[in-house]
């Protein structure tokens, strides 16, 4: 098999050409890394003072909202306590009232007939249909 006669002159002009085709994808390649290098740059720096920003957001946010949540905390607290001393007064004025009523009665100990119940508003009165 005969090979094909390549000159000299011809083989350094293939190999010139290679070598700048080569050059200029190295630096096609650099410059597309470079772009893209920056834009990473330029992206992380976004996030960063997005970042900050909502760090700055939330400790505004819970140094303002803290104080006045921790008053409406306060204020139901007093509330749900005053509630609850009002029901209490409540329970201890119905036991009072049902032990003078069952006194003035003369209740012994025995279970009340259904229409004395209904007499001294222990119950309502059943409607018979």
């Amino acid at each position: 098999m005969r090979l094909p006669f390549i000159s000299r002159r011809r083989h350094e002009t293939a190999v010139d050409f290679l070598a700048a085709i080569q050059k200029s994808n190295l630096n096609d390649a650099l410059d597309e890394a470079y772009s893209e290098r920056m834009a990473r740059l330029l992206a992380e720096a976004e996030l960063r003072r997005e970042r900050a920003a909502m760090s700055r957001l939330k400790a505004y946010m819970v140094l303002t909202h803290t104080a006045r949540y921790e008053k409406r905390i306060g204020r139901l607290r007093r509330a749900v306590a005053a509630e609850r001393a009002q029901a209490a007064a409540y329970r201890r004025t119905i036991t009072r009232l049902t032990d003078q009523l069952l006194d003035a009665t003369g209740y012994q100990g025995e279970p009340l007939i259904p229409a004395a119940r209904v007499v001294l508003g222990i119950e309502d009165a059943k409607e018979e249909s």
